[in-house]
């Protein structure tokens, strides 16, 4: 045969899905939550604390707090700081870089349904999307201000060059060489090097690669993507060899080394912790297609490449002892990809369980949604409303009749998707994907401005200045991380320095209800919080000299 065809293509069953109802799941899960809130941690103060130092100059080494950070790559904060420039002031800093990280998980969810369409066949590309939209790792991830979502959208191109090789040569190796710089660019060189990884053993253990068409596209993916991976050790290089040494260090050995000066097997506690639910339900729904292999075969190409990328990226975490779940952002893809290839063959019995769990679990939780949001705007039933009230304490929020309308049209929606007759297991996987997509709109139509009044530091950064001095040097920290010391440079313009600075006549301290002062002499000018956390207190202490004070 001249022209290749998937297995799967020829197998699948005809479906009665629509394409702009699957376009409308993305629009509905992807948009909420992307504007309208200050940073939130753990995430967003490392983000918005770069790019803000890059706006003030630091264009070359992501900074912050005056540290310069070398474990990300810096295209994202970059990206941001311009696009920023360019809209003058529409939206804030932090609304743009979670703009442009919905792109790139918008750029994600349209590769990942090429490479289910490539390797498993026609009709299921929306499956892996499906999939995808339905882990519960990537709810909040995907809508958080992170370059891991730029650093996932490279591995997703990159994938999708390797199953498209035998129809487009000149577009897989496009996607192979510009997804493996994005990669390097926004993430680390440790992400590219295992995307080239798992290129080069492709062809090694896979007869389905071993082809002059893959061999083309492998070198001319290298052509492309070199200069971009080399531009900016090069221009370290020419600002100062020492700072290429530094990037060698940091961001190249730092994913494998960390503080440490020996290889070592991380934090595999912790991914095994965080794998199951990070990827629910698309983890058993894989693991249950390695078993279906006994009777399908392990041959298939689908198989193959999802096995061989979930093994490479694994043993690089776990080769890692730095553990951060949007590390497992990548492992999403293949997971996804190896259980849409069986989700027309599970047991009747799974699907329809995984459909009644979905149905009822985001049901009740998206009636809790309403029921809260009712208490809180009419005080009926008066417990709800007190425990509202407790939760947020002192916001008030307006009714908005847009909201109700808004929130009745997705809830709507969600009753007219999970009650249409599919197959079952698609069916459930709709059911699924459709109650996250419900449930996170809800929340972020109905209580985005609540959540953002008790998790953002705007109200506590605020409070903090009219406490301050009307001339001091600097400020330094204590107990805080220097993602928490950019955050309050970037709302109240401070001079907040990372670390202890024997020149700053002024210590934010970050502590709990226990006061331990700073050691030396210094005196409370100001302690606060932000609204309703009763754990971290904030404290601002000014120096002064023992001989000044009169008894």
């Amino acid at each position: 045969m001249l022209t290749y065809t998937p297995q799967a293509e020829v197998l699948s069953p005809k479906t009665h899905e629509r394409p702009w109802a699957l376009f409308l799941l993305c629009l509905i899960w992807l948009l909420p939550g992307v504007i309208g809130h200050a940073p939130w941690k753990p995430d967003e103060p490392h983000t918005i604390g770069i790019i803000h130092a890059m706006q003030q100059g630091h264009w070359l080494i992501p900074q912050l707090a005056g540290q310069q950070t070398w474990l990300d790559g810096p295209l994202y904060f970059q990206l941001t700081a311009v696009l920023a420039g360019w809209l003058g002031g529409w939206l804030a800093l932090h609304d743009v870089a979670r703009a442009l990280s919905a792109v790139f998980v918008a750029l994600v969810l349209t590769f990942c349904g090429g490479i289910g369409r490539e390797l498993i066949g026609r009709r299921f590309g929306r499956v892996v999307v499906i999939l995808m939209i339905g882990c519960l790792g990537l709810i909040v991830l995907g809508h958080t201000a992170i370059s891991s979502t730029a650093t996932m959208a490279g591995y997703a191109a990159a994938f999708y060059g390797m199953s498209l090789f035998k129809r487009r040569w000149i577009g897989a190796a496009l996607a192979l060489g510009l997804g493996a710089a994005l990669a390097a660019n926004t993430g680390s060189l440790h992400d590219a090097v295992v995307i080239w990884v798992i290129a080069g053993l492709l062809p090694v253990c896979f007869g389905h690669w071993r082809d002059r068409a893959y061999a083309r596209v492998l070198i001319w993916a290298v052509v492309l993507a070199a200069p971009a991976m080399l531009i900016w050790p090069m221009m370290l290089y020419q600002h100062s060899p020492a700072l290429l040494g530094a990037w060698w260090k940091g961001s190249v050995l730092g994913r494998l080394y960390g503080n440490g000066a020996a290889l070592h097997w991380g934090e595999l506690d912790f991914y095994l912790r965080t794998l199951p639910w990070f990827s629910w339900p698309a983890l058993p729904i894989a693991a249950w297609a390695l078993w279906d292999g006994r009777l399908t075969g392990y041959d298939r190409p689908v198989l193959q490449f999802s096995v061989l990328a979930l093994l490479v990226i694994a043993l690089g975490l776990v080769l890692s002892p730095i553990a951060q779940d949007d590390y497992l952002l990548p492992l999403l893809i293949p997971i996804c990809v190896l259980a849409a290839s069986v989700v027309d063959r599970l047991k009747r019995g799974a699907a329809a369980a995984l459909n009644w769990f979905g149905v009822m679990t985001f049901g009740m939780l998206g009636l809790y949604i309403w029921l809260g949001w009712t208490a809180y705007m009419t005080g009926i039933p008066p417990q709800l409303a007190r425990r509202a009230d407790k939760v947020i304490p002192g916001f008030i929020h307006a009714f908005s009749i847009w909201d109700l309308l808004i929130g009745l049209a997705l809830t709507a929606t969600w009753i007219w998707a999970v009650s249409r007759r599919r197959q079952m297991g698609r069916q459930a996987l709709s059911s699924w994907a459709s109650g996250v997509a419900l449930c996170w709109s809800l929340l972020m139509l109905l209580w985005l401005p609540g959540i953002d009044w008790v998790k953002g530091y705007q109200q506590t950064v605020a409070s903090m200045k009219q406490s301050l001095p009307a001339q001091y040097q600097c400020i330094s920290t204590d107990r805080m991380s220097a993602d928490m010391a950019a955050l309050f440079n970037y709302h109240g313009g401070l001079a907040v320095r990372w670390g202890a600075n024997e020149s700053c006549d002024l210590m934010l301290v970050m502590g709990t209800r226990d006061e331990v002062p700073p050691k030396g002499h210094w005196r409370k000018l100001w302690e606060g919080a932000r609204p309703g956390d009763g754990r971290e207190r904030l404290r601002l202490y000014q120096q002064f000299e023992p001989a000044s004070i009169r008894l």
